[in-house]
């Protein structure tokens, strides 16, 4: 799957989303459900970032798209009579916002009635694996990953061992409720990231550390490795909290941990978008790491703040988009959680093997020679990265922590166009584990780029001088 996925993003990185073929958006519309269905085992095929691109482009080509509407369906055969909680209240997603111009960034302050007031709720949006919890009468039955149409993954014995070490199995604050669903996160924090790698060196990051100890055949010691903070309590006995911050309030005065969060009160539809500048920039100096000042930084990893109307029943009034999103809080990956620009020096070129072509991959690293192959003879092209001695070694670390070794170049005319040879600079956009784009020193994109250089060569012959020149 990783093989087509790949050469149909790459396709829509060069030449725009309006260029997909019929059978390639049957192919997208595949690969969407596969993903949820594989969430729906807890066991994501790719990260959150790679989906909700997925979904974005298919609801530019065609919103009406049934896979769109069945997201969040609670269709599964596998819900039981203690799911009662969870038929009712669906795991929704959050809308994501990307720049503080973009178009939902754009709706979500336009769906605000004018002369709006109103406090809002910030917290940090952890980047792990999304779990609910089951308590009957105050005591802990089960827990379930996260799921899109169905119970998700029974993950219980594994909750059960943290909890047993927190004291949260049982809780006698809520054994009135017959039903309650606790969720949150399945995170590892970053000063457990040593000790996962004991078990499994492969473990690329917090997120996939999460995977990693919390499989079924793990072991009680890796288990205990991991954390679980709650962000939501739902019964369908007891009325709710009458704002977000009553919310994370009472999850704490059961015992468990809670987000890093803020309340700003005052705010107004008519300068959000500029105090939301601000609140993001707070937000970094509580979660960044500052040598100067020697902060270590929020123990989690995090992708994001999760911003919400803090009162309860304004933030219901303002509805959903029938499943999916819910319209009263949007999840801000701006400033310090962007979908930042980097470079790397190219090191060689890989040429990647497809179902019917080789594809150019650039690698590369921070130094210009920081490459080594067993043979002593520089490759200024490989087939196999088995050529490369410490492949382990190179990339680009990323202010999340993590490290890129690969830009895909899909087609070897983009080469050409963004200058990609060894020993060069090549400048990407990284947005998750697996979301590399290439693009210009500036952040222009390559479909773009492409546009650009088209119109300053005005003619075929231009074009045939400027290949030639680079050939040499």
């Amino acid at each position: 799957m990783n093989l087509e996925l790949d050469a149909l993003l790459g396709c829509v990185d060069e030449n725009g989303v309006d260029s997909l073929t019929n059978e390639q958006v049957e192919s997208l519309i595949d690969h969407i459900k596969k993903c949820n269905d594989a969430m729906n085992m807890g066991d994501p095929i790719v990260p959150d970032a790679i989906y909700d691109r997925m979904v974005a482009i298919l609801k530019h080509i065609n919103p009406d798209a049934d896979v769109l509407k069945a997201i969040w369906e609670d269709g599964g055969t596998d819900l039981t009579d203690d799911d009662a909680v969870f038929k009712s209240n669906p795991m929704y997603s959050i809308q994501t916002v990307k720049s503080f111009d973009c178009d939902e960034l754009r709706d979500y302050v336009n769906r605000m009635p004018d002369g709006f007031v109103f406090d809002g709720h910030a917290s940090v949006k952890l980047n792990g694996h999304g779990i609910r919890l089951v308590y009957e009468y105050g005591k802990f039955k089960k827990a379930r990953s996260r799921a899109r149409h169905s119970a998700g993954k029974d993950i219980t014995a594994q909750l059960r061992v943290i909890l047993e070490r927190d004291g949260l199995t049982y809780i006698d604050d809520i054994s009135g409720l017959s039903i309650c669903e606790i969720r949150g996160e399945w995170v590892l924090p970053f000063d457990n990231m040593d000790k996962a790698r004991s078990f499994n060196p492969d473990i690329k990051s917090p997120f996939s550390a999460v995977s990693s100890m919390g499989r079924e055949s793990g072991t009680e010691e890796e288990w205990n490795l991991l954390h679980f903070v709650a962000y939501e309590m739902l019964s369908n006995e007891s009325d709710s909290f009458s704002s977000k911050s009553e919310e994370y309030d009472y999850l704490e005065s059961l015992g468990f941990e809670v987000p890093l969060a803020w309340e700003i009160p005052d705010l107004t539809k008519e300068s959000l978008i500029s105090d939301l500048k601000g609140i993001v920039s707070d937000c970094e100096a509580d979660v960044v790491p500052d040598e100067s000042t020697g902060f270590q930084g929020y123990a989690y990893y995090t992708d994001g703040i999760v911003f919400t109307i803090n009162d309860k029943k304004t933030f219901r009034s303002f509805g959903d988009d029938g499943g999916h999103y819910k319209f009263g809080n949007i999840a801000l990956k701006v400033g310090y959680w962007k979908q930042d620009m980097y470079c790397g020096f190219i090191q060689t070129i890989y040429w990647k093997a497809g179902k019917s072509k080789l594809s150019p991959v650039a690698i590369i690293s921070e130094g210009e020679n920081d490459i080594e192959f067993g043979d002593l003879c520089y490759h200024p092209y490989i087939t196999s990265e088995k050529e490369v001695d410490n492949i382990s070694e190179l990339g680009v670390l990323t202010a999340a922590g993590n490290r890129v070794r690969r830009v895909p170049l899909y087609e070897p005319a983009n080469m050409v166009i963004l200058d990609a040879y060894a020993g060069n600079l090549i400048y990407f956009r990284y947005g998750g584990e697996a979301g590399v784009v290439p693009c210009f020193e500036d952040g222009t994109p390559l479909v773009d780029g492409k546009i650009k250089n088209a119109l300053t060569l005005d003619d075929e012959d231009d074009w045939v001088e400027y290949v030639d020149d680079y050939d040499e």
